[in-house]
């Protein structure tokens, strides 16, 4: 295995972050359509605000190896 393997840890952290960012109403900072901004956390907010911690977390594992096959 080489050093980089662990680093696809990096990619569901990141985008756990992400979907956090975005339900919580953090990004996107400056937008033209705050109205629909507004029907799509309303509507998806919720379920990125459990997935984004679980995808951190499995991106945690991931990169410390605890998924080695």
């Amino acid at each position: 295995m080489n050093a980089l393997s662990n680093l696809t840890g990096l990619i569901p952290i990141i985008g756990g972050i992400y979907g956090l960012l975005l339900a919580q109403g953090v990004l996107p900072r400056k937008t033209n359509k705050p109205e629909e901004w507004a029907v799509w956390r309303r509507k998806f907010g919720g379920f990125y605000m459990i997935a984004g911690p679980l995808l951190i977390l499995l991106g945690i594992a991931e990169f410390f190896g605890m998924f080695k096959t």
